[in-house]
C-alpha cells in the first residue's frame, strides 16, 4: 500500500511537472493562481524547483484539504474583495465614480449645509450704490438727494479705495455743516444699523429725512487718519416711507485731503413680523408677531367700545340702539337727545341751550346743531333752489334780476335787434354776444340765428336762452366784457336739454382754466357752480355750446349769476 501512494505520488508530481501551459487545465491552474498569490509564501518562491521539490508538503495541503477547494472557494470569494477591486479595475474604476463621487457629495455637504447655517442669511444692504462705483457723470450715481446742499463738488477717488475702485471726497472747510444724502427711495419701517469708512480729515455726523421732516443727528466723529477707519450710525423708522427716504451725511471743518467716505452699508434687523401677512384692517405687533387690528377698526365687537358694532367692513360703528350725536335718535321721537356719557337716546330737546350767532342760521332740531335756515345763504352755492343768488346783504336767496347778481340779464328775460357783423340785423339777448377782438381764442363766434328767446320751460322769470347747434364743433357766446371790482366771487348757471356746454373765463388777468364738456340730457334744470376773484378788466363769460338735439329742445340756459361772497 506504501508503494502504491508512492508511485502514485511520483506519477502527479511528473504531471504537474511537464503539464502544457497551453493545455485546457492551464487557465484552472491561472485562476488558482490568485489564489495562490494571496498566499505569499507560495506565490513569492523564486526557486520553481524548490517549490517542485517539496510534493509530499506541498500535495498535503490539497490533499488534507481535497476540501479546501470547496473552502478555498469560499476564501477566495469572501477574499476576492481585495483581487477583485484590484483586478477588475474598469469594473472597480467604475464604481468609484459613484462611490468617489458619493465622497465629494458627503464632503460638499458640510460646506453646503454648513455655512448657510453657520453664517445664516446673507445681510442685505439697502444703500444702492454705497461702494461710489458707478460714477455716469459729476456726481455718484443715487446719490446728491433732495436734501443735498453741499456747495464744493463731489470727488471722485480713484486711488487708495477701502473697496471697489472708487471712493467719494466731500469738502466743506467752514464750521457750518452741509449736507449729501442719497436719492429718495422707499424703505420699510424697522430697525436700521449702518457703517461706512472714512479717512482724511474733518468732522462727519449722519440724519436721515423721511420726506416731511429730518431725524435727529447723531454726535460728530472727529476723522484725522489716512488708514480707513469704520464710523457707526443706527436709526428707526417707525412707519414704512415710499420714495422720500434720505440718508444724509452731514460734514463740516474738512482739511488736507477732505473727508472720504466709502463702503456704506446700512441693514434691517429682522423681526417677527417680517414673517407676518396682516388683513389691511390690521397690523402685525412684533411683541407677539400677531396680526392686530388697527384704530378704529375690529376682528369683532370686543375690538371697540361697548357701545360700538363691528360691521362687514371690520369698522367699529355706532351701535343700532347707541347714539354719539342728536342725529344718531331721530328715529326715535320720544328720545330724541343723545347721551353722550351713556351713548343712549333719552328724552328731552335737542336745541336746548343752542343759540345761533349768525341770523342765516337757525337750530335744528332734529340734529342740535346751527345750520342754515330755509332761504338763507352764505354764497350763491347755497342757493340751490328757485332763487339762485345770494345777496350778502341780507343772506338771503334772491332771483336772477337782484342787484346783487353782476352779471347783466343774466336771466335771458331782455332781448333786442341789433346789427351783427356779417350777419345783419338780429334778435339776441342784451348785454350778450360780446364782439371783441381782443380774445386770442381762435374759437368761433356762434352764429346769431342758432340764439333763440325760449319760453317754453324757464328755471326763473318768463324766459331762457336757446341754443340750436346741430354740429359737433363747439362754437362761442360771450358776454360782453365789463370790470369787476376787488373781491371773491360766487357763481352759477343752469341748463337743461339735450346736448353738451362748457364755460371759461377770460378778462385781463388771463384765461381761467379750461373746463371739461358736461353732457346734458334732462328736461329737470341742473346747476352748474364755478367762482373767481375780482380786481380785473375787461371780464367776460364765454360759453361753449355743440351738439345739441332736438328731441329736448335743443340746450337751454338760464339764471346765470355771479355775486361777491
Amino acid at each position: 500500500m506504501t508503494l502504491f501512494r508512492v508511485c502514485l505520488t511520483s506519477l502527479l508530481v511528473l504531471a504537474v511537472a511537464c503539464g502544457d501551459s497551453n493545455s485546457p487545465e492551464a487557465p484552472d491552474a491561472g485562476q488558482s493562481r490568485p489564489d495562490a498569490g494571496v498566499e505569499t509564501p507560495d506565490s513569492g518562491n523564486p526557486e520553481p524547483d524548490a517549490g517542485a521539490g517539496e510534493p509530499d508538503a506541498g500535495f498535503e495541503v490539497p490533499d488534507s484539504g481535497t476540501e479546501v477547494p470547496d473552502s478555498g472557494t469560499q476564501t477566495p470569494d469572501s477574499g476576492t474583495v481585495t483581487p477583485d477591486a484590484g483586478t477588475e479595475p474598469t469594473d472597480a474604476g467604475t464604481e468609484p465614480t459613484d462611490a468617489g463621487s458619493g465622497t465629494p457629495d458627503a464632503g460638499s455637504e458640510t460646506p453646503d449645509s454648513g455655512t448657510p447655517d453657520a453664517g445664516g442669511p446673507t445681510e442685505v444692504n439697502v444703500i444702492d450704490n454705497g461702494g461710489f462705483e458707478e460714477w455716469p457723470g459729476a456726481t455718484p450715481a443715487l446719490w446728491s438727494g433732495s436734501t443735498t446742499n453741499i456747495e464744493d463738488p463731489v470727488q471722485k477717488v480713484t486711488t487708495q479705495a477701502f473697496e471697489g475702485v472708487n471712493a467719494a471726497r466731500l469738502i466743506n472747510a467752514t464750521g457750518t455743516h452741509k449736507r449729501f444724502s442719497t436719492v429718495a427711495k422707499s424703505m420699510p419701517a424697522g430697525r436700521y444699523s449702518c457703517t461706512y469708512q472714512a479717512r482724511g480729515r474733518g468732522e462727519v455726523r449722519n440724519a436721515f429725512y423721511n420726506g416731511t421732516t429730518y431725524s435727529t443727528y447723531s454726535a460728530y466723529t472727529t476723522v484725522d487718519t489716512q488708514t480707513w477707519k469704520q464710523v457707526a450710525y443706527s436709526f428707526n423708522l417707525a412707519n414704512a416711507v415710499f420714495d422720500t427716504f434720505e440718508l444724509i451725511f452731514s460734514v463740516q471743518n474738512t482739511t488736507g485731503e477732505h473727508l472720504l467716505i466709502d463702503n456704506v452699508r446700512c441693514v434691517r434687523a429682522p423681526e417677527p413680523c417680517d414673517q407676518v401677512s396682516c388683513e389691511v384692517w390690521a397690523r402685525c405687533d412684533n411683541a407677539t408677531a400677531t396680526c392686530q387690528p388697527l384704530s378704529g377698526r375690529c376682528d369683532d365687537a370686543a375690538d371697540c367700545n361697548e357701545w360700538q358694532a363691528c360691521d362687514a367692513t371690520h369698522t367699529c360703528v355706532t351701535a343700532e340702539d347707541r347714539c354719539v350725536r342728536h342725529a344718531d335718535c331721530a328715529g326715535t321721537p320720544e328720545t330724541p337727545v343723545c347721551d353722550t356719557a351713556t351713548h343712549l337716546c333719552i328724552e328731552g330737546d335737542p336745541c336746548a341751550g343752542v343759540t345761533c350767532s349768525n341770523p342765516a342760521t337757525t337750530c335744528n332740531p332734529t340734529t342740535g346743531v346751527c345750520e342754515l335756515a330755509e332761504g338763507a345763504c352764505f354764497t350763491t352755492y347755497d342757493c340751490r333752489g328757485a332763487l339762485p343768488a345770494c345777496d350778502p346783504a341780507t343772506k338771503r336767496c334772491v332771483a336772477a334780476d337782484h342787484s346783487s347778481n353782476i352779471i347783466r340779464n343774466g336771466g335771458f328775460e331782455n332781448w333786442s335787434t341789433r346789427p351783427i357783423p356779417y350777419y345783419g340785423n338780429n334778435f339776441v339777448p342784451d348785454y350778450w354776444y360780446g364782439l371783441d377782438n381782443g380774445i386770442s381764442d381762435p374759437g368761433t363766434e356762434i352764429k346769431p340765428s342758432r340764439l333763440a328767446r325760449y319760453t317754453n320751460a324757464v328755471h326763473g322769470g318768463s324766459a331762457a336762452l336757446q341754443f340750436v347747434v346741430p354740429i359737433q364743433v363747439a362754437e362761442r357766446f360771450s358776454l360782453e366784457k365789463f370790470t369787476v371790482p376787488a373781491g371773491n366771487y360766487s357763481c352759477s348757471y343752469r341748463v337743461r336739454g339735450h346736448g353738451t356746454i362748457r364755460h371759461r373765463l377770460y378778462s385781463s388777468a388771463g384765461w381761467s382754466p379750461q373746463t371739461d364738456f358736461i353732457a346734458v340730457d334732462s328736461d329737470e334744470w341742473q346747476p352748474v357752480f364755478f367762482r373767481f376773484t375780482g380786481n380785473v378788466r375787461d371780464w367776460r363769460l364765454l360759453f361753449y355750446p355743440s351738439r345739441s338735439v332736438a328731441d329736448r329742445d335743443h340746450l337751454q340756459v338760464d339764471d346765470v349769476v355771479c355775486t361777491k361772497d
